[in-house]
């Protein structure tokens, strides 16, 4: 008696079929994964860039919003740098007698001639990091405060850098008032209306440059009457404010006496062929 012996199994047209077949729902399964990883990745990479951006301007906000009155400057033309001189501290003077200061001279900061000591109305927000190479600058309405501070135009605006600054505190409590002692006696020839008196030390300087797909900052150097617009003319550091940088531009309203100054600040940012616009406005007051 003879026994048959069937076997079954998968010929090759079967086999190419189910290959076939597990490759077309293993590139379907794929899409449906890459697809959402990559539109995370590209979310991810857009908030970066924004991220970048909005940290730079608000950096560049707090340096303006501190700035002396009137000082903000930007070349005409293509718009890639901006400067202004930093203030470390700011009072009030005293401009008239009045308890408890009502019998000597010195108390009140005199417009009529040259005067080297006078008080303030109440102390500094920081008399400890009182600086005696400080500058001090009493209503700056000038059109080129940088030009006055290297003496090149002087209006009796801003102490010059052979001035130096001292400080000393009377009374105590309510009564406190600093004095400020200059080393020789400077005419101030405008009264500001509001009494301000602000100590400025240096400039602060953004500079947008495309071409090394960045924006700078420079800080603490000197007053130089023609503004620095180009990274090499800075003897001084740098410090990179925005990376990946494709375009940017400044442009200032200096404003009036009606109405405030208005900064604005346009950046594009770029990564991997997305592109991010940022425009930001901040607004300046320039009252001295």
């Amino acid at each position: 008696m003879k026994r048959c012996h069937s076997q079954a199994g998968f010929s090759l047209v079967e086999l190419i079929v189910v290959v076939v077949l597990l490759g077309i729902l293993a590139s379907g399964a794929g899409l449906l994964i890459t697809n959402p990883i990559k539109a995370y990745e590209a979310q991810v990479r857009r908030q970066q860039l924004v991220d970048q951006g909005e940290m730079a301007l608000r950096q560049i906000a707090r340096d303006v919003r501190r700035a002396l009155p009137n000082s903000i400057r930007i070349p005409g033309g293509a718009g890639l740098a901006l400067e202004m001189v930093n203030t470390v501290d700011g009072a009030r003077y005293r401009d008239e007698f009045g308890a408890p200061y009502t019998g000597d001279a010195d108390f009140v900061l005199d417009f009529a001639s040259a005067d080297m000591v006078f008080n303030l109305l109440g102390p500094l927000r920081n008399s400890a990091a009182f600086n005696a190479n400080n500058r001090l600058v009493i209503y700056n309405t000038s059109v080129n405060i940088y030009a006055e501070a290297v003496d090149v135009d002087n209006q009796g605006i801003i102490t010059p850098a052979g001035i130096s600054l001292g400080l000393s505190n009377l009374g105590a409590g309510l009564t406190r008032e600093d004095q400020i002692t200059l080393s020789a006696p400077f005419l101030f020839t405008q009264q500001s209306p509001g009494q301000r008196a602000f100590f400025v030390d240096s400039s602060t300087s953004y500079i947008c440059d495309p071409a090394g797909s960045q924006i700078l900052r420079y800080a603490e150097y000197g007053f130089r009457a023609v503004q620095p617009t180009a990274p090499a003319d800075f003897g001084v550091a740098s410090g990179k404010v925005v990376s990946q940088l494709s375009s940017c531009n400044f442009s200032y309203s200096a404003g009036s006496a009606q109405r405030g100054g208005i900064l604005t600040i346009e950046i594009a940012i770029s990564d991997s062929g997305e592109t991010v616009n940022l425009l930001h406005q901040i607004h300046v007051v320039n009252v001295p």
